[in-house]
């Protein structure tokens, strides 16, 4: 009970921290400031505590750069979709990883398609199509919509292989310290961004307080809440992020969330909650 409070937890404070992204100019850029403010701040805690950086580092070096990569790929694709795409689609399709699962489980052979995989994806591609047309009608931003909903899938790709990859080494690893530095690996290979494109200071100072209040904290529970649970509960639990995101994206643009926008990701949140029901009705058969 204690990992799914944590969990809880955790996902709470990614979705206070995605609607805030949201609203941050210059966030896609930025979002490395994020991940480095949080990650430093996860590892003076952790030394602070008696925890070394180094020390685990050296355990499995090649572990934590993949886990920087992936984390790397995955913020700077959700944060630019964040910036382009309507909030709660956006955060909805970023937490379609089981669905991605499925498809790679069908194209390996390990699993057989069906009418409920159908009717999964299905939901997806309407969620989508509702969310393109849910503007004002210009062409414009249809396509602004459509882009926002790709690079949240890919971002999406990213997390399939993270979640997995963090409920195999959680049990094994120290935490604070493995969050810390999945997050300051993620932030220096993601920092060219900054040269490319220099966020505004009030817009880099706004990351930094996001990432050391509420992305390294969640990072940190989140690896504390995978010692025990399964990347399938895991998975269930993390539908609460797209929940707060879009509860407090609401409040931030002062309810001018469309009619159309929550359909879509009641959709999509839908699908992936179908699919966890019907994994552990698998299990149990």
């Amino acid at each position: 009970m204690t990992s799914v409070l944590l969990l809880i937890a955790a996902t709470c404070l990614w979705g206070v921290s995605s609607a805030a992204m949201s609203r941050v100019e210059g966030a896609p850029t930025a979002v490395s400031l994020a991940a480095l403010g949080g990650g430093i701040a996860l590892l003076c805690f952790a030394r602070a505590t008696g925890g070394s950086a180094r020390r685990t580092f050296s355990e499995a070096p090649r572990l934590y750069v993949r886990l920087g990569v992936l984390e790397a790929a995955n913020l700077i694709l959700f944060a630019a979709a964040l910036r382009i795409g309507p909030l709660p689609i956006v955060v909805a399709l970023h937490l379609t990883t089981p669905l991605l699962l499925i498809g790679a489980q069908i194209v390996r052979g390990t699993r057989r398609g069906g009418a409920v995989v159908a009717l999964e994806v299905g939901l997806v591609a309407v969620a989508i199509l509702l969310a393109s047309s849910a503007g004002p009608g210009d062409a414009r931003d249809q396509l602004r919509t459509i882009v926002g909903c790709a690079l949240a899938l890919a971002s999406a790709v990213c997390v399939a292989v993270l979640v997995s990859t963090v409920a195999k080494e959680a049990r094994s690893r120290t935490t604070p310290t493995s969050a810390g530095l999945q997050l300051v690996f993620a932030g220096l290979l993601s920092s060219v961004l900054l040269v490319a494109d220099p966020p505004t200071w009030a817009g880099a100072a706004q990351m930094v307080v996001i990432g050391v209040f509420l992305l390294g904290p969640g990072f940190a529970l989140y690896w504390a809440a995978l010692r025990v649970l399964d990347a399938t509960t895991a998975s269930i639990i993390g539908l609460n992020e797209a929940v707060v995101a879009s509860i407090i994206g609401a409040a931030m643009l002062h309810g001018r969330v469309t009619v159309g926008a929550v359909v879509a990701a009641a959709l999509v949140l839908s699908a992936v909650a179908m699919e966890q029901y019907s994994q552990r009705a698998w299990r149990v058969r």
